[in-house]
């Protein structure tokens, strides 16, 4: 009696444990077979980059030393931006502090552009984050503006010299990096909008069209007052402005949309 009790319960004990691997087999096939959910991907956001914000926090230590050394002349030379002044004043600030600050600001203001042209980018191509590191777009970018931003320069100098005297050569030149530096004052917080506070990027573009049509419009009239005051002169003023203003703009922007094109195709 007692051994046939004992088979008896080592006989349920052994289907039992039959049955409980018979159901985790069943569990661990219903796992494998039935698909998971597929979790959405998380949209690029410009923020999470490291290289922008360390480049952002550079700038702005930059444009805070800036402002710090060259103040005085800053403001003296936008509000000239609205004012016309046949020669120079003897209290005209001109001191290597305040040449320094020009030269930071406008530099400032390509790295700006720079970060715009990836911001657009990024939006119309999105493919772009995935094809080549941002680093290297963003370095790319900020080339090509101050590529761009040279041009202009030494094209300026060289027409100038030609058809000009030296000191409406000197006005120009001197009105040509106001309009950078004030652009520089106006792109920084639109570039802050932009990367942190998901500022919608057809407004951002809104902003920065009316940044860019403001300068070539300050920078229209300060070509009228300098080279052309004369009422026949209109007609030599477009001719100068489109070929030095326009047309290297639209080339500008025919080449981002290229390198664009370039880097996808490529990489």
């Amino acid at each position: 009696m007692k051994e046939t009790s004992t088979i008896g319960f080592e006989y349920i004990a052994e289907k039992m444990h039959e049955q409980q691997l018979q159901l985790d087999s069943a569990l661990m096939r219903s796992i494998q077979e039935t698909p998971g959910m597929r979790g959405e991907a998380l949209p690029y956001q410009f923020r999470s980059e490291w290289s922008v914000t360390c480049l952002l926090l550079f700038c702005f230590l930059l444009l805070s030393y800036a402002l710090k050394n060259g103040k005085k002349y800053i403001f003296q030379h936008l509000k000239s931006l609205f004012q016309h002044k046949e020669r120079s004043s003897l209290f005209d600030d001109t001191s290597g502090s305040s040449n320094g600050a020009v030269v930071v600001l406008s530099s400032l203001t390509c790295v700006f552009y720079g970060l715009f042209f990836f911001c657009y980018s990024i939006e119309k191509f999105p493919s772009l984050v995935f094809v080549t590191p941002r680093e290297a777009i963003i370095g790319m970018y900020v080339f090509v503006a101050f590529f761009y931003v040279l041009l202009k320069w030494g094209s300026y100098n060289f027409i100038n010299w030609i058809f000009f005297e030296k000191e409406h050569k000197r006005r120009w030149i001197q009105a040509y990096f106001d309009t950078l530096c004030g652009q520089c004052l106006l792109l920084f917080p639109l570039i802050l909008l932009l990367v942190y506070y998901n500022l919608d990027f057809h407004i951002g573009s809104i902003f920065m069209l009316f940044i860019l049509v403001f300068a070539k419009i300050l920078l229209y009239y300060k070509g009228f007052r300098n080279f052309f005051s004369q009422s026949y002169g209109f007609l030599h003023l477009i001719l100068y402005f489109c070929a030095l203003e326009m047309v290297p703009l639209l080339l500008l922007v025919k080449g981002i949309l290229y390198i664009n094109q370039i880097v996808i195709l490529n990489f």
